[in-house]
């Protein structure tokens, strides 16, 4: 017998804690809702190691089953059963257009909106992106319409591209023509805007803010948290059981990570795998995101690796130089060998939100079956800035309305707001215009 709504809270002093889905609430695993989840990387791919060799040369308009995958997919092999790799989509308004140089600003500016960017000292001029309109629409069932994140900060002044406004590098998703959406990139920040109401800014109350995180949000509705038990049965008090536990482990890492923080030791100091890296911070930002969407607190959100044109170092992969620089490898085999490693990295961090997607269960199903996860870059081609045949990945399984397993091609400039058309139509949102979008992308 359902006894919870689907929006049952844990209470305590200044803290209310959103549950994970629970036999006990309704509605049922059937109707979860579905999840829309965009992951950008910047700076093109090694083309050569993202497409499976096995399928090179397969016809336009077919699809086959993906098999082994190439080099810089490896990390997602266990995942290949909730995977689709999408090739032909293009980003035209990516492109100059008569606009001369500034590819890296467009490439991301046009990601999600597939609008022209204005270029005119600094100044922005875009179009809505497909995640905010599916926040706009949907966002009235969830606590927050939709959450912004990556590993780096917003710029919303200056100018950082060929004339374009730092923005358009900065920001994936936007609210309006001229206006970003809000992105966060201090995990420990985001999880106390989510489940503490958030504290001020300052050295001083970043140093309180960890003392108050000693004591874990399940310590202050611990009394709520005894009687809910009362209510379940065994399945539903194992679920809980491991949910708090998980809670109390990325606690326990956002206090780490945060008193590295503190220390002022810039991201770009430490080894890109190190405690406080941003490979952590985006391991973080993954986990909160997951926290936050199984609870329900969002089913929207965009995440992005790095801005557009980062020139982040990795030494740990094999050199100093930056990631940017190394794009424009003009085919040297030690630079081309160094961005198939920070491609192949990338893709890992992907992996690693797919698998805290797929390790949260609502029900016999995953998190991951309900949700619609795209990743990929508006460049396709870092070293010729070439915005054709983009490296876009789907996953998920949008509760039963996707079909993956596999490679599908489509022709040659097939926009990939199609794309973006087609997952809004999964997500409830139809009949959207959506910058260059021609129709929804049909065989997905």
């Amino acid at each position: 017998m359902n006894v919870l709504s689907r929006r049952t809270f844990l209470r305590g002093s200044s803290v209310c804690l959103s549950l994970p889905w629970l036999e006990a609430m309704t509605p049922s695993c059937d109707d979860a809702p579905k999840r829309l989840i965009y992951v950008y990387a910047p700076n093109g791919i090694v083309p050569g190691g993202w497409m499976p060799t096995e399928l090179e040369g397969l016809p336009e308009g077919q699809a086959s089953p993906l098999g082994e995958l190439p080099p810089l997919l490896g990390p997602l092999q266990a995942h290949t059963p909730s995977l689709q790799v999408l090739s032909g989509l293009t980003q035209d308004k990516a492109r100059a257009n008569g606009d001369g140089g500034g590819d890296h600003a467009r490439a991301s500016a046009t990601f999600l909106t597939g609008v022209q960017a204005l270029k005119t000292d600094g100044a922005v001029g875009l179009g809505i992106s497909a995640d905010q309109v599916a926040a706009a629409a949907l966002g009235s069932n969830t606590r927050f319409r939709s959450i912004q994140l990556g590993t780096d900060g917003g710029q919303l002044s200056g100018q950082c591209d060929s004339g374009y406004a730092c923005a358009y590098s900065s920001f994936i998703s936007w609210q309006t023509s001229t206006t970003p959406a809000g992105k966060e990139s201090d995990p420990a920040q985001v999880f106390d805007r989510l489940f503490r109401g958030g504290l001020s800014p300052g050295n001083a109350a970043e140093r309180m803010r960890i003392q108050a995180r000693r004591r874990s949000l399940l310590d202050f509705v611990r009394e709520d948290a005894r009687d809910l038990r009362r209510l379940l049965g065994r399945a539903d008090l194992d679920r809980l059981d491991e949910f708090e536990s998980g809670l109390r482990e990325l606690e326990r890492r956002l206090v780490d990570f945060e008193e590295l923080r503190v220390e002022s030791v810039p991201d770009e100091a430490r080894p890109s795998a190190a405690p406080g890296s941003p490979a952590e911070r985006f391991k973080l930002l993954a986990d909160v995101l997951v926290l936050a969407l199984r609870t329900d607190q969002t089913r929207v959100a965009t995440l992005m690796v790095a801005n557009e044109g980062s020139n982040r170092s990795y030494p740990n992969l094999g050199s100093t130089e930056g990631h940017h620089s190394l794009s424009h490898h003009q085919g040297d085999a030690g630079k081309v060998a160094v961005i198939g490693a920070i491609n192949r990295h990338h893709v890992e961090l992907f992996g690693y939100l797919l698998d805290g997607l797929a390790a949260a269960r609502e029900g016999d199903a995953r998190l991951l079956d309900a949700s619609l996860v795209v990743y990929g870059s508006g460049l396709a081609d870092g070293n010729t800035h070439s915005h054709h045949d983009l490296p876009i990945l789907l996953a998920g399984g949008g509760n039963g309305s996707l079909h993956p397993g596999r490679h599908v091609v489509w022709p040659a400039e097939t926009p990939l707001n199609n794309l973006h058309l087609a997952l809004l139509e999964r997500m409830g949102v139809r009949d959207v215009p959506l910058g260059d979008a021609t129709g929804v992308l049909a065989g997905i």
